[in-house]
């Protein structure tokens, strides 16, 4: 009974953490608005995620719906979903967007949000983002 009146305040507070940080700027959109000067440009990159051991099929399962519906959005040139198979438990998105403003519209819809109130106590650290400006198309 006891740990049950301790897990409800923490899991409350998660909640409140997670809101409040939503209405802050996605990390990756802020790495990229460092990275790519001109904001009409576009631009891919890679993130790379690393998982819990034994996490792999539900993340997959969880990450399957936000790739279908990121390749239907406006701003988005390319999005690849892929697991290396060399190293358990690691996955790297390639991504390319129109621009910055298809990133800010991306990180804003309910497929990112489900994905990753579902995938991040599945995440082994941070993921990791690599941007690269598109030389050719």
């Amino acid at each position: 009974m006891i740990r049950l009146m301790l897990a409800v305040p923490a899991l409350l507070l998660g909640t409140v953490l997670f809101e409040a940080r939503a209405d802050d700027e996605n990390p990756i959109v802020a790495l990229v608005k460092t990275k790519i000067k001109d904001p009409k440009q576009a631009f891919g990159m890679a993130v790379t995620f690393k998982i819990k051991a034994g996490s792999e099929k539900e993340f997959e399962a969880a990450f399957a719906p936000c790739v279908k519906a990121t390749r239907r959005e406006a701003g988005c040139i390319l999005y690849t979903f892929n697991r290396d198979v060399d190293e358990v438990g690691t996955y790297v998105v390639y991504e390319q967007f129109k621009n910055i403003a298809g990133l800010e519209a991306h990180a804003k819809t309910r497929h990112v949000e489900e994905f990753l109130k579902k995938a991040a106590p599945m995440f082994d650290g941070d993921p990791k983002a690599k941007v690269f400006a598109i030389l050719a198309e």
